[in-house]
């Protein structure tokens, strides 16, 4: 299990070349190159709200497959969200066995999700922060940042966000651009939750 300190902001198309190179431009900056991915959100019924999620994803030419739950989530009236997440990985050959087994425990598909874009990490105020750059179908362009650790406090959570926060201004993007509501519930309200 880790604890995810999250935020993600919109970023205007015009705007995603240059927020990468800003990205980029940070001493620490590790380039990782482009990412996409396919996630399937499973409930106990088709319209239910997600229980766990299974994730392809190709990274560089290198395909996994990624069993997530989220069992505790809260979220910020300033669209900071701070996760408990389970995670499992598995090959990338091993997806239709993966799909036929949570399809056989009964559960539904309840939404859809694509991203694709690029990745990195980098180093701010001690965290180690991975950040995606990412284009969600139909939603449009965003900034991912997290920060992940295996415990946390409340001064861990505040220093996080505050760090997440400083770069989010460094690449030139303001608070009003930080989404306080989830993918599924914009795909959803939207009418594009299965995709």
């Amino acid at each position: 299990m880790s604890i995810e300190t999250e935020i993600k902001a919109h970023v205007d198309e015009n705007m995603v070349d240059n927020v990468r190179s800003k990205l980029l431009s940070m001493q620490s900056c590790m380039d990782h190159g482009n990412i996409s991915k396919f996630d399937i959100y499973w409930a106990t019924s088709d319209d239910g709200d997600p229980i766990f999620r299974t994730r392809k994803e190709l990274n560089n030419g290198k395909v996994r497959v990624l069993f997530t739950a989220k069992p505790h989530k809260t979220k910020s009236a300033s669209g900071t969200e701070n996760n408990e997440e389970f995670e499992f990985e598995a090959p990338g050959s091993q997806w239709d066995r993966i799909l036929e087994f949570a399809n056989g425990t009964g559960y539904k598909v309840c939404r859809v999700k694509w991203k694709k874009g690029w990745h990195c990490t980098l180093m701010h105020n001690g965290f180690e922060v991975h950040a995606e750059l990412l284009e969600v179908k139909y939603l449009g362009w965003f900034l991912e940042m997290e920060i992940c650790s295996e415990e946390s406090n409340d001064a861990d959570l505040e220093a996080e966000d505050k760090a997440l926060r400083e770069i989010l201004s460094l690449v030139g993007l303001d608070e009003g651009s930080v989404e306080s509501l989830g993918y599924n519930r914009m795909l959803k309200a939207i009418g594009h939750e299965k995709g």
